[in-house]
């Protein structure tokens, strides 16, 4: 931690919110089960659009890392398409439930993002996590993450979050939690990482540029959003059929 760094940043852009607060045996809040445990719940929209931007990517010889595994949707999505996943939670539920899908490619530990504590192995190309600062604490422990991603990213990796889950928090948190671009671009430059804007709502931290997409990985993309078409019509009757194929002459007159 750059002690220097982050109390500067204390002091002009985030002083209503605490610097340290002193609990180092399990910082962050610790929410109720139904806002903490997600192992029988839907994926969550930003979530969702999260994994929608990374399965543009060849991840066939990558190293994915989820913080806060939920419903092991990403794992049940993508472990074929990937090296290895390492997912982390502090809720037994979702342990078991991941534990059940018995993939050989997909290993789950617990841990606390916001600890010191590093049980995570090695390096990882893509790390997730959709809600970065809402569980926080102060702004010691909200470092803690943020040089567990610089000291766990791989040389051309990125940080994958999203605009409304960085936004989110519970009814009574303090409301200088809810972090836009600049305030991420600001915690993330402590930690020697760039924030990038990569649409609408999914935002990427990485060191230089993000990596880009080839057009075989983005060609194999749109081939599984095209096999998913029909499924997502029928479930969605014909309104929500109308409304996709909308958004497809829209993207392709751009």
């Amino acid at each position: 931690m750059n002690d220097l760094a982050w109390r500067k940043l204390h002091e002009e852009r985030f002083s209503d919110l605490p610097f340290d607060c002193g609990n180092d045996i399990s910082p962050g809040i610790i929410y109720g089960p139904d806002l903490r445990d997600w192992s029988a719940k839907a994926t969550t929209p930003d979530q969702y659009r999260i994994e929608k931007f990374i399965d543009r990517f060849d991840l066939r010889d990558k190293r994915v890392l989820h913080v806060g595994i939920g419903n092991s949707g990403l794992a049940k999505r993508f472990h074929r398409r990937v090296k290895e996943i390492v997912g982390t939670t502090i809720d037994d539920p979702e342990i078991k439930v991941a534990r059940t899908f018995d993939f050989p490619n997909y290993t789950v530990v617990v841990h606390n993002k916001y600890s010191s504590d590093s049980v995570l192995p090695g390096k990882f190309d893509v790390i997730v996590d959709n809600n970065l600062t809402s569980p926080c604490c102060c702004l010691r422990h909200l470092a803690a993450l943020f040089d567990l991603f610089a000291d766990r990213l791989a040389e051309g990796g990125m940080i994958v979050t999203d605009r409304v889950g960085l936004w989110w928090i519970p009814e009574g948190s303090n409301p200088r939690w809810r972090f836009d671009l600049e305030d991420l671009a600001a915690v993330a430059a402590a930690a020697d990482l760039v924030a990038h804007q990569m649409n609408a709502n999914v935002y990427a931290l990485s060191r230089s540029a993000p990596p880009s997409p080839t057009a075989r990985s983005l060609s194999r993309h749109f081939g599984r959003r095209a096999l998913a078409f029909p499924a997502k019509a029928v479930q969605g009757g014909p309104r929500r059929l109308a409304r996709m194929a909308a958004a497809a002459l829209r993207r392709l007159s751009t």
